[in-house]
């Protein structure tokens, strides 16, 4: 369980995020929704010990976050950027083994780990001797979460994972997520702007707005149970696709 009292951040006097309490249970997924700059990404950096807030604290099965590097928690957290992060110097299996590696993990039990998590995230393993820039965008981002996961991590934050991908990797990438969380009950934090998406993968969703959580629940209760007009507004802010008959000939 992940449980965050009374965050707060600010850079250059702004405030990031305002008094942030929230609950986060396990082998869940939720998602930090809200539109750029309302705090989501801060948020996830903070859980992750990447970022110390200016007050409050986090907690992960009762043991305090600290930011400091390595993390002390970095055992039980898998941690994927928007952008991948992987070292484009090294091979898409040097990239996903690197810290288990550097930690001793047996060779044999790597390669075991690389096909177990190849056959889980749909990536063909002869392409993991590529390095990044050889790789598609969703074949990058499919390495990174290996990456993420292959010290099977009891909990993964993941930022924005599928930002950057055209919608036909997108979907794609987000039935493979969706799969491999129903598959392995991690408890997951994600983070997106996209209301599709949490819809889809979230078991809670948390919306804010401005550093603060505007609502708190499932995507049933943000729909049927507004706390906030924002709420309404923000869900069906989305343009839908047009009508054929709006197209005109």
């Amino acid at each position: 369980m992940i449980v965050l009292s009374h965050i707060s951040k600010q850079y250059q006097a702004l405030p990031i995020l305002r008094e942030v309490s929230l609950t986060l249970a396990a082998a869940q997924t939720h998602v930090l929704l809200g539109a750029s700059g309302c705090g989501k990404t801060t948020l996830l950096r903070i859980m992750a010990g990447a970022m110390a807030p200016d007050s409050g604290q986090v907690t992960v099965d009762g043991v305090k976050v600290i930011a400091a590097d390595p993390c002390p928690l970095a055992q039980i957290m898998g941690y994927m950027t928007q952008e991948g992060g992987l070292f484009p110097h090294l091979t898409a299996e040097q990239n996903v083994t690197l810290m288990a590696k550097v930690r001793g993990l047996p060779s044999a039990e790597r390669k075991a780990r690389l096909a177990e998590l190849s056959s889980l995230v749909g990536i063909d393993e002869r392409l993991l001797a590529h390095h990044p820039a050889q790789l598609s965008g969703g074949q990058r981002q499919r390495v990174a979460l290996m990456r993420a996961l292959f010290q099977q991590p009891k909990y993964l934050l993941l930022d924005e994972p599928m930002g950057a991908l055209d919608p036909i990797m997108r979907r794609e990438l987000q039935s493979t997520l969706k799969q491999v969380f129903e598959a392995l009950r991690t408890t997951v934090i994600l983070v997106t702007h996209d209301v599709g998406e949490a819809a889809f993968l979230g078991d809670t969703i948390t919306l804010l707005h401005q550093g603060s959580i505007l609502q708190h629940g499932s995507f049933l209760d943000l729909v049927q149970r507004p706390s906030d007009p924002h709420v309404t507004a923000f869900l069906q802010a989305q343009r839908p696709l047009p009508q054929l008959s709006e197209l005109g000939s």
